[in-house]
């Protein structure tokens, strides 16, 4: 061969290794920790607890993780403000371990840290995982932390700033690895943890933590990524996940729904590491004039591509309240059998009993308690002085004004305007219902009067007053009232629960409202 020939040949030769060398290469095998694969039949329980929380949830309560363990889920997510206390957290934990369920802990960040210097913020979340870490090794693999969910939503919106991002992530890496090398953890991309930002972001190029002698983010058998997507959506041209469009033909939304799943796989052969991929949120609206068999075609898509690249899923969300538009749970009738056909393949045997009631701990102003005159002035009251948690109502009536305190189905805007058919309380025929609160005056004796109406004609259906032949009588000391009421009439789906504050001067403190099945 001249020398010209051998000269081509090796040229061709390296061209052709170097493409090679280029290609994603298949992911190295590895033993990751078993927790993952529990993640695979997960559903987020969106709710709040007694000291932390938002006007749009209902309360915490262990028989919601019964509810998830009967429909056969085996993991649940939950949300942990940072701000928020660890103790009713930690009951969480106890509950979910206490039902056989893996608990995933999300973080919900502090929008301080886009306002400052990102050493702030590394510095906060990685002090808040480690003293966390520290706190639950003793509980079993069973516990992962969910590092940070959403960037985006603390103010982290520009792509220039997503370096940042994974400063939060690396340095509460290497806060829990510090105190507990083996906790399952999740690390999410930028953004709203879309997966087009897991190349180049979430690589050793930026979670640099080591622990165990240098190992690293590659090396972690205990780490795993998560992901989130609602498609198709507004930005696709359909809005299906997020609003009320239909399911158009398959070409116009399969493809979508699969480069999302596929984006996240090609980062893992990128890397070459079997790093687990977890869809810590994925959804669409629920409501009654859905047609089931979109809902069907949907979610076999979703799952048939989720089990064909062992992706895990955990479905945004299971319940939060009963007229949420992502909810699958509604308190008085169960699950979604449909969807729960294609996550879990369970039929429940069991409706466990939980209240319906949304900011039922008085958290923040909202759409979920409203008066009926503007003479009436309501305040919300924090600190050590509430009855239960940290946060409850006060209520003023001055002289000769009348009206209610109410909750009812909401109509608000953005991702709040509410699916159609889908309402807030509801009271099934043949069911007693425990209507319960704690309250106390300050100073002259109060007193309260609880209804339940029709929401739509206002008819009444209940009223303590005529149970009782007079007021609820309210005193100084805080105390826990309670009334009974069957319902014997045809269902009601759409309730309005009233507290009659009106027709007497008086100041009112108002905490844990319950309406639950007896």
């Amino acid at each position: 061969m001249d020398r010209f020939n051998i000269f081509i040949f090796c040229c061709l030769t390296m061209i052709a290794y170097a493409k090679v060398e280029a290609q994603p290469q298949d992911p190295t095998q590895r033993a990751n920790a078993p927790v993952f694969k529990k993640l695979h039949k997960g559903i987020n329980i969106d709710t709040s607890l007694p000291s932390a929380g938002v006007w749009p949830k209902v309360q915490h309560d262990v028989a919601q993780f019964q509810a998830a363990a009967n429909a056969g889920f085996t993991s649940v997510r939950v949300f942990m403000p940072f701000r928020s206390g660890t103790e009713e957290t930690e009951q969480q934990i106890v509950d979910a371990l206490a039902n056989d369920l893996a608990i995933v802990i999300c973080m919900w960040g502090n929008s301080a840290w886009a306002k400052n210097n990102i050493e702030v913020g590394a510095e906060q979340i990685a002090k808040k995982w480690g003293e966390l870490a520290r706190a639950w090794k003793k509980y079993p693999g069973d516990l992962v932390f969910e590092i940070l969910n959403e960037p985006k939503g603390i103010g982290y919106k520009e792509e220039e700033r997503y370096e940042e991002v994974m400063q939060l992530y690396n340095s509460a890496a290497q806060a829990i690895r510090n105190e507990d090398p083996a906790r399952p953890i999740l690390i999410g991309a930028p953004r709203s943890n879309d997966p087009e930002y897991l190349d180049p972001y979430v690589t050793e190029k930026h979670l640099t933590y080591a622990f165990d002698g240098g190992k690293g983010f590659y090396d972690d058998t205990n780490a795993g990524v998560a992901i989130h997507f609602y498609n198709p959506r507004h930005e696709d041209g359909v809005n299906f996940a997020m609003w009320i469009a239909p399911l158009p033909e398959d070409k116009k939304w399969k493809p979508i729904v699969l480069n999302k799943i596929t984006t996240a796989v090609s980062w893992r052969d990128c890397i070459g590491v079997d790093i687990p991929i977890v869809t810590t949120e994925w959804g669409c609206w629920i409501f009654p004039g859905r047609p089931d068999a979109e809902l069907t075609e949907w979610l076999r898509h979703h799952m048939s591509n989720f089990g064909k690249h062992d992706i895990g899923s955990m479905w945004y969300t299971g319940m939060q309240n009963n007229q949420r538009s992502y909810a699958i749970f509604d308190s008085e009738l169960g699950w979604n059998q449909t969807v729960l056909d294609q996550l879990t393949g369970f039929t429940p045997t069991a409706l466990p009993k939980t209240s319906q009631i949304i900011n039922s701990e008085f958290h923040q102003p909202g759409l979920s308690w409203r008066l009926t005159s503007d003479k009436i002035t309501e305040e919300y009251v924090y600190g050590s002085e509430a009855f239960s948690g940290n946060s409850m109502l006060k209520i003023t009536v001055p002289q000769n004004a009348a009206g209610q305190l109410y909750q009812q189905t909401y109509g608000g805007n953005g991702e709040y305007i509410g699916a159609p058919g889908k309402t807030l309380l509801h009271l099934i025929k043949g069911q007693t219902y425990r209507i319960s609160f704690m309250s106390a005056s300050g100073g002259v004796k109060g007193r309260i009067r609880i209804m339940l109406k029709n929401a739509n004609n206002m008819d009444l259906i209940y009223d303590s007053y005529e149970a009782d032949n007079g007021w609820i009588h309210i005193g100084k000391e805080a105390k826990t009232h309670t009334r009974l009421y069957t319902h014997n009439a045809e269902s009601e789906m759409d309730v309005r629960l009233e507290f009659d504050v009106g027709s007497k001067e008086q100041v009112l403190y108002l905490d844990k409202v319950e309406l639950i099945r007896n």
